[in-house]
């Protein structure tokens, strides 16, 4: 009802000044005939015009009450709007139906077209997989016969294409996330374990050595899938700027009130603080991701997008030229 007086606020005013017109024109027309206008009879007008003007407005309320009483909320996919009282609201309604009906059709087709991409990019990743297979297994028949530096090259250029290809596959498949996860109970220690053992390769061919400080009986609840590539990236990323140090990644788990938490802490490069607030960001390199080697800036944006979804906390911390830690906090109530 507010809504509607505000919209009508206009002709009320107009109607009483018109009354007060019509007022002053009579009292001046019976100054002449000196018999003036009583104050009884100016009420008993003002009571007749006012009646008058309730039953026109109590009409045309009731008539467009409903589109008065309408919400977004209330928006359904097969009508915008309520019943529509006149010609001018009802031309609005199918203009607006018009619009919503095209841009659902876009949408539509945009969704369509993302989910074929996705699943082509999917397929092609797996499909990536077997050559870069067999090329690792080529490699190591042919190691006594090859230059150690040349194997030493090869292995790390198919380590980066391994996780470059990662990298695609969990960002496509982030956008489908709910159907695509599973918590579990999961033995912390051999889920750091195995990440170590799958980048064990690269440890040993950067000089960087890991370090396992986590009692065998702590257990978390998580997606062991998801929660392994947000280990696999942090684990590449202190590997590569703690590269020839000789230095300890190490992983350490303890319960802090009553929560898990699980940190990593490399001694290499450090993050510039000016780029500390901004690693989680897509896109983002800093200094470290230009001065060093080709990054992509999506490893650590995808780790704590998967961490938001897993409901687990990621944070870092850092000093430039003495490391960097990032702690994964498992809340109890997971």
């Amino acid at each position: 009802m507010k809504d509607y007086l505000k919209d009508q606020i206009g002709s009320i005013i107009f109607f009483y000044s018109q009354m007060m017109i019509v007022i002053i024109v009579a009292q001046l027309a019976s100054s002449f005939t000196d018999s003036g206008i009583s104050k009884g009879d100016v009420f008993y007008m003002f009571i007749i015009v006012t009646f008058f003007l309730l039953v026109y407005h109590t009409y045309r309320y009731t008539k467009y009450r409903d589109i008065y009483r309408y919400t977004i909320d209330d928006a359904t996919e097969s009508a915008w709007l309520p019943n529509t009282p006149d010609y001018l609201t009802t031309q609005l309604r199918e203009h607006y139906e018009k619009q919503y009906n095209s841009y659902k059709e876009q949408v539509e087709q945009l969704h369509a077209e993302k989910k074929q991409e996705n699943i082509f990019m999917q397929q092609w990743i797996h499909q990536m997989k077997t050559p870069l297979s067999v090329m690792r297994l080529t490699l190591e028949k042919e190691e006594h016969n090859l230059p150690a530096q040349f194997k030493q090259d090869m292995d790390e250029e198919l380590d980066r294409i391994k996780q470059g290809l990662q990298l695609a596959l969990y960002q496509s498949r982030l956008q489908q996330f709910e159907r695509d996860f599973h918590v579990e109970k999961i033995g912390l220690k051999d889920l750091v374990h195995s990440i170590i053992q799958e980048y064990k390769s690269s440890f040993i061919r950067n000089r960087v050595y890991p370090k396992v400080e986590i009692d065998p009986s702590l257990h978390i609840y998580s997606d062991q899938k998801w929660l392994g590539f947000v280990l696999e990236q942090i684990t590449a990323n202190a590997i590569k700027y703690t590269s020839n140090t000789n230095s300890n990644i190490v992983y350490q788990a303890s319960v802090w009130e009553g929560a898990i938490e699980l940190k990593i802490t490399d001694h290499g490069i450090g993050i510039p603080k000016q780029d500390l607030k901004r690693i989680f960001d897509p896109f983002f390199t800093g200094e470290n991701g230009r001065n060093y080697r080709e990054s992509t800036g999506m490893g650590l944006f995808l780790a704590k997008q998967i961490c938001d979804s897993l409901e687990h906390q990621l944070t870092v911390s850092s000093e430039v030229t003495k490391g960097t830690t990032f702690t994964i906090r498992f809340d109890p109530s997971q």
